[in-house]
């Protein structure tokens, strides 16, 4: 039983990493933002549905930003590039 119990919890750990491995990052100017439904828009047309827009506070248009994602899911946004100290 042991044994199962590891080997169920060693597929468990591979299938999230094959799924962060899935997951794409773009980059791009953002043209429009909505926090309470949890949408982005980039300059290039991609559209971006957040399950947690809360991810997206503070995000403005015009703003420079990363987004990793899954298809039109949108996973995290990041600043692509963060000042070097």
């Amino acid at each position: 039983m042991r044994k199962l119990i590891l080997a169920a919890a060693s597929l468990a750990f591979l299938a999230s990493g094959a799924a962060a491995i899935a997951a794409e990052e773009t980059e791009g100017t953002v043209i429009n933002v909505n926090a309470s439904s949890g949408t982005l828009t980039l300059q290039g047309g991609q559209t971006y549905h957040f399950a947690n827009g809360t991810q997206l506070l503070g995000v403005v248009p015009g703003q420079v930003i990363g987004v990793a994602h899954q298809g039109s899911e949108g996973l995290g946004a990041f600043n692509p590039h963060p000042a070097s100290n």
